[in-house]
């Protein structure tokens, strides 16, 4: 480190100095390589006198500065006496060789008082600070970059945060930080003119951490998104901008911004060009020694296209008029002017031809050719087909081109295709990007397709198809949706296919294409059957003669199948199957013609009204046994799929069944090695003709085939609905995929579908008497974290009621005490403290009842007396005593290894948090810490980030109880950045007693309106969502204190007592300063009665429940308003002696003042 960091101050073969400085952070002064530690000192004073002067540096501090700064106290004898020892002492620290009475090198007499002087042997960091950034002004490329770069390294905190309030060092504070932002914001944008937007990005948030009201680095941020290809996050980043400078400033983002924000909604703000990105790009120039700039990305031509029978390939007649639309708006495409165009007619009328027709002219014209087919099975899986079509392309894509696409949009493809993350380990995860929740991520995975697809346009012309549109998923249209609304600035054609007669059971889509009506009319084309002509030429075209057997054959066709082409194609491939044995297939074709009619007339028979799915059945009838029976098995598995998995599922060899499917053209054979049915309609018949018994078997085989293959866990869903479909002997298989899918979806914030697999498998498994206990607890366990993130009371409640039930009907005390706990603390963080308190009583009395060893756990006994007693409701009382503050009792053994002996590592989480909590608030800080810290590890382990982002904030408050206002600030730090990771609204539970807290922080140091404008929030946030009734009072409290420090007494009063009207539903720290706010409020409407039996109820609420601080501000209030009768000398002096057996010398400070106040206001006349 110190290496590095002196580095960029003198060259790297110098030795090091003999004197390092380090005032970025906390103050550290190593010395020979050795740090000073805290004995050398002698006097914290010269610590403090070093720091005013490297401060003031050069200039000279006068000495009555220094006195008045250090000992404002203090007679001038006594102070200049003081003052020349600590000189003496910060002297020795620096040079304790240096003889007696020889001057001084760093720390020197200078008129009219004392200076801080640089010598060669000493190293300080502001300096080298400045001097890089001095060299970044005249360097250029990489050099500038190198020099930036360093600066940034050294400013490792903002300058000697130790002191926040020192009033001396506000200005040069200001001044360094306005330094640093300034040369984040030039060092992102040299990444971002590199095409390094992660890099760019991280800049900008690096700022806004640190300043989340600076307005210049929201605009960069949603810049460098929108550039990278991450519209969606950049149009979250202006609203994030919008709600801080509103809350913290009462501002509306600035004209600039406000105009960035529209042309990133207009699609003005494109992604930058694919090239070489980051690393890569600058590696490029340190090998030439130059800035060369971007390097263009040549993508190659690749295609994902949909399978045709190639025996029907070269045949196309028809669809002129649908032909001239659709080939001048693929030359539009080819030219820049994209379009979107959507085909729709009857099953089998020659959408896919059609479609596959034009795709084959884009590939002839260069363009990539992306296409999909939705499958039926997969309508409940989010961007299905979009996921298979890109997944395909990007598998084909060699690495050096995937490493240059827009980062920021395949790292959102990589949650829809994992591979990808294995390709690129390098790709940001979303898990730290953000606040973000389950419909944000939607929006944001909706945005990365569509930018995704845009970027593949402006490379090379991009045509996206997708068949069978009626089977499509709501997320799927939505991307189809946002994409159409941009397709006409790009190089972009788009083409949808869906079948009219199915339209009814998708609304989404009817809601797509009522949209696409009114705004394409001329784009949307109906396809109907094939007329005689047309069949007659497709005919002619296939038996390669124009003559009268042949158009015998056509009128036929023609008038048995009304032109429908998939059935003209089937009805054709019948009768072939009917002349085997030719040597050649032109053969073939010349032997039907000549001979159908004269030997099959029976066909003549044919009724014009025959089903398309009847002549499909005739031609499954006539397959031999081995190959019917591998059709029925691909018909079950419902979409494409591989050999392998065919292989494992068949009782029997399918090869060669399989041979004679792809003769006969019922499956065809994809580019990379999947098979398919040649036409959705042949699967459907295939598998409408099987009976329920048939269905179960092969159902079960696949399911036990994707087992076998190792495929089931990477996909639970598809598993689970194989054993769904296999009867009831799979049933408690199937209850343990729904429960992995259910788990998965968890993962990726998928709560809501979550649930719904998570109640699958429990209704599965409520009627198996012989169901495996765990896999019943994880479902419970899922399902009641699936209703936490999603900060549902009620589910939480019935969940964790069941997981009750379920742990006492089997005797689980160990669950039920677990199940019990964790519904107890979450209804109190829910804010519903009424429930709580209920719950709390139902398990005391359980556990009392009971004898499981966990009754004779003394720590578990200590958590619920103390919560009882904590929460216990406020009732008033007469009496006319000032309570005496009650200590708590002892902690019992060791808490945490007591809690994680009873319940497993996930169910301890919460016990520990309640118990560090309530430690906390009865001042036993120690052993809070350790409860807490251990909350933290556990609950980063268990991915119950809220809780753990929540304890951190705890353990920030413990900090700034014990005076470390350094460890506060990085412990709140944490919280913040935890909380980032935080899906949903869950991220706004974590954050609302912080901002509660903020909010009274606040109103102590006097910033009303900031104060106001926190607590408004959360009524806000809370105004549309029943419970929360904690937050909801403590909100209503800051509100009547902002009111009562504005004068605004009626206001005051109708807040506070508006609150305090719910005796139950509190929260220790904000209902004491409610009775408090009431004392002050008569205090100054001069009526002492009143005020006095407020703070007596303070002073008893916060003293009768061990509330340490609660009661100590009581004590402080007493001691200013000095009610007649109180003992407040007795309260202050017996206050001071306990907090100081503490250790909490700020707390301690604080009485000690107000004791000496007391005691000089009480001997004066």
């Amino acid at each position: 480190m110190l290496n590095a960091h002196h580095a960029s101050g003198a060259e790297p073969t110098k030795p090091l100095p003999h004197i390092q400085i380090y005032t970025f952070g906390t103050l550290r002064v190593i010395r020979n390589g050795q740090p000073v530690d805290e004995s050398a000192w002698h006097t914290r004073q010269a610590r403090q006198l070093l720091k005013i002067l490297i401060t003031e540096r050069p200039r000279p501090v006068a000495s009555d500065r220094l006195i008045e700064l250090l000992w404002p106290a203090s007679t001038p004898r006594t102070a200049a006496t003081t003052l020349r020892s600590a000189i003496n002492a910060l002297r020795n620290v620096l040079e304790p060789e240096r003889p007696h009475r020889a001057p001084a090198r760093y720390v020197v007499t200078q008129s009219p008082g004392y200076a801080f002087r640089l010598q060669p042997t000493l190293w300080l960091d502001v300096e080298a600070f400045e001097a890089e950034l001095a060299l970044a002004r005249t360097a250029r490329g990489q050099e500038r970059r190198r020099h930036l770069a360093a600066a940034v390294d050294l400013y490792t905190d903002d300058y000697l945060m130790e002191d926040p309030y020192a009033d001396w060092l506000q200005n040069e504070r200001e001044r360094l930080r306005e330094r640093y932002f300034n040369a984040l914001l030039q060092l992102a944008e040299l990444d971002a003119a590199a095409g390094d937007f992660a890099s760019a990005i991280s800049a900008c948030r690096r700022i806004l951490a640190r300043d989340d009201v600076r307005e210049t680095a929201y605009q960069a941020l949603m810049r460098y998104q929108a550039l990278s290809g991450d519209s969606a996050g950049a149009l979250l980043t202006f609203e994030r901008c919008r709600t801080v400078l509103a809350e913290e400033l009462g501002a509306d983002p600035s004209p600039l911004t406000q105009q960035l924000h529209q042309q990133i909604l207009n699609g003005e703000i494109q992604p930058a060009p694919a090239q070489l990105q980051g690393a890569a790009l600058r590696a490029k120039e340190d090998t030439t020694g130059e800035d060369q700039g971007p390097a263009p990305l040549h993508l190659p031509q690749h295609t994902v296209f949909p399978l045709m029978d190639e025996h029907f390939t070269g045949v196309f007649v028809g669809r002129e008029k649908e032909r001239t639309q659709l080939e001048s708006g693929l030359q539009a495409a080819l030219a820049g002017t994209g379009g979107l165009f959507t085909l729709e007619g009857e099953a089998g009328v020659g959408k896919t031809r059609l479609a596959c027709h034009l795709l084959q002219q884009a590939v002839d014209a260069g363009a990539t050719v992306l296409s999909a087919t939705c499958q039926a099975l997969e309508q409940q899986l989010p961007f299905a087909p979009l996921a298979d079509a890109l997944g395909r392309y990007l598998h084909s894509l060699p690495d050096t081109v995937l490493h240059a696409l827009p980062p920021a949009s395949l790292a959102q493809l990589a949650q829809l295709i994992p591979s990808l993350q294995d390709r690129l380990p390098e790709l940001p995860t979303r898990g730290g990007d953000t606040t973000i929740g389950a419909d944000e991520n939607r929006q944001r995975l909706v945005d990365g397709i569509v930018n995704f697809l845009a970027s593949l346009a402006r490379l090379r012309p991009l045509v996206l198809f997708l068949d069978d549109l009626h089977w499509a998923d709501y997320d799927t249209l939505a991307v189809l949706s946002r994409l159409s609304q941009r397709v006409d600035q790009l190089p972009l054609l788009v083409l949808l296919a869906y079948r009219t007669d199915d339209l009814a059971e998708n609304e989404a889509l009817i809601t797509l294409l009522h949209a696409l009506r009114r705004t394409r009319p001329n784009r949307l084309l109906p396809l109907t059957g094939l007329s005689l002509e047309q069949v007659r030429r497709m005919v002619y075209m296939l038996t390669g003669a124009e003559e009268p057997r042949s158009t015998a054959l056509a009128d036929w066709l023609y008038a048995a199948t009304q032109g429908n082409a998939l059935f003209v194609t089937e009805a054709l491939r019948d009768l072939m199957e009917r002349f085997p044995g030719q040597p050649t297939e032109e053969r073939t074709w010349r032997v039907l013609v000549e001979n159908w009619s004269q030997e099959y007339e029976q066909l003549l028979s044919l009724r014009r009204n025959q089903r398309i799915q009847e002549l499909i059945l005739e031609r499954i009838q006539r397959l031999p046994p081995a190959a019917r029976e591998v059709l029925q098995l691909a018909a079950a598995i419902g979409r494409d799929f591989s050999v392998e998995l065919l292989e494992a599922a068949a009782p029997q060899d399918p090869m060669a069944g399989l041979a004679t499917l792809l003769e006969r053209r019922f499956l065809l054979e994809q580019p990379d090695a999947r098979l398919d049915f040649s036409h959705a309609v042949v699967r459907q018949v295939a598998y409408d003709n099987l009976n329920a018994l048939q269905r179960r078997r092969l159902h079960r085989q696949i399911a036990e085939a994707l087992v076998s293959l190792q495929r089931a866990e990477e996909n639970p869903r598809e598993t689970a609905f194989h054993f769904s479909q296999a009867g009831p002997t799979a049933r408690q298989e199937f209850a343990y995929y729904s429960v992995l899918a259910g788990e998965r979806l968890a993962r990726t914030f998928g709560f809501r579908q979550a649930i719904e697999h998570f109640d699958q498998a429990l209704d599965v498994l409520a009627g198996q008497p012989d169901a495996a206990p765990e896999l019943v607890q994880r479902a419970l366990q899922g399902r009641g974290l699936a209703y936490e993130s999603l900060l549902d009371a009620e589910g939480v409640l019935d969940t964790y009621r069941r997981l009750q039930a379920w742990a006492n009907q089997r005797g689980d005390r160990d669950l039920l005490l677990a199940a019990h706990s964790r519904l107890t603390t979450l209804l109190a963080l829910l804010g519903q403290q009424r429930e709580s308190n209920q719950l709390l009583s139902e398990l005391m009395e359980t556990l009392t009842a009971s004898e499981h060893p966990v009754v004779r756990s003394q720590t578990i006994a200590d958590l619920l007396a103390r919560r009882r007693l904590i929460y216990s409701p406020d009732t008033p009382d007469d009496g006319a005593t000032w309570a005496r503050y009650t200590p708590p009792p002892p902690v019992p053994g060791d808490p945490v290894a007591e809690i994680l002996a009873l319940l497993a590592p996930f169910h301890a989480v919460l016990p520990l948090f309640d118990y560090g909590w309530t430690l906390l608030v009865q001042g036993q800080l120690p052993e809070a810490t350790r409860c807490l810290e251990a909350v933290v590890s556990l609950a980063r382990e268990t991915g119950q980030l809220w809780i753990a982002s929540t304890a951190y904030h705890q353990l920030a408050a413990i900090a700034r109880l014990q005076g470390d206002l350094e460890r506060s600030y990085a412990f709140n730090e944490q919280s913040m950045a935890l909380n980032q990771m935080v899906p949903g609204v869950a991220s706004e539970l974590a954050s609302m007693w912080p901002r509660i807290a903020s909010a009274f922080l606040s109103l102590r140091t006097g910033r009303l309106d900031e104060a106001e404008r926190r607590l408004q929030r959360v009524v806000d946030f809370l105004a549309q969502r029943p419970g929360f009734e904690n937050y909801r009072n403590s909100a209503f409290i800051g509100l009547g204190l902002v009111a009562l420090e504005r004068g605004e007494h009626r206001d005051a009063r109708e807040w506070l007592e508006k609150a305090l009207a719910d005796p139950v539903n509190l929260y220790p720290y904000t209902h004491v300063r409610a009775l408090m706010g009431l004392a002050r409020l008569a205090h100054l409407e001069g009526q002492p009665a009143a005020r006095d039996v407020w703070l007596r109820r303070a002073l008893r609420f916060a003293g009768r429940r061990s509330l340490l601080e609660e009661y100590v501000d009581v004590v402080l209030t007493l001691a200013d308003l000095r009610p007649p009768g109180a003992p407040v000398e007795q309260l202050l002096r017996e206050m001071l002696s306990y907090v100081g057996s503490l250790g909490l010398d700020a707390m301690a400070q604080k009485l000690r003042q107000a004791y000496q106040a007391h005691k000089t206001s009480a001997i004066q006349p």
